[in-house]
């Protein structure tokens, strides 16, 4: 039998904010267009689409965050990763979601080494989700 999770939902930029999602892929087709015209190298672009694609991916592709007991899962597409609320020693929320740090302060290197929660558009998880991470990590900045 499978655990339900106390907290659910998909967060999908590109869906979400249609005019940010319009003026992001008007800039990459100029960038795009600017690297060919300069260089007229198709490996060149090719290169420099995937350079701007993927760290792009999680708003292109639907973010399921499900919040379990003892854990967080993130499923992106068909990548799925699971971390315990252990592994975090800190949290903080921004205006578009929260931060899992895995230091006791926020630090620069919470990008690479934390796990980046974003709201849904509506942000009507928000407080309940706070609240949830105040009890399991406890040291919110």
């Amino acid at each position: 039998m499978h655990e339900q999770p106390k907290f659910e939902w998909i967060s999908f930029p590109f869906a979400d904010f249609p005019i940010k999602t319009i003026f992001l892929i008007m800039f990459t087709f100029f960038i795009w267009t600017i690297v060919y015209s300069i260089w007229n190298d198709k490996f060149l672009l090719i290169l420099s689409i995937f350079f701007m694609t993927v760290p792009l991916v999680p708003y292109y592709v639907p973010t399921r965050y499900r919040f379990y007991k003892d854990r967080i899962a993130v499923k992106i597409a068909f990548l799925e990763r699971s971390r315990k609320y252990t592994e975090f020693h800190c949290f903080y929320a921004d205006k578009m979601g929260v931060m899992l740090s895995t230091f006791r302060s926020p630090r620069r290197l919470d990008r690479f080494r934390g796990q980046s929660v974003r709201f849904s558009k509506n942000q009507e998880e928000r407080e309940a989700i706070l609240k949830f991470l105040e009890e399991k990590i406890g040291n919110r900045y």
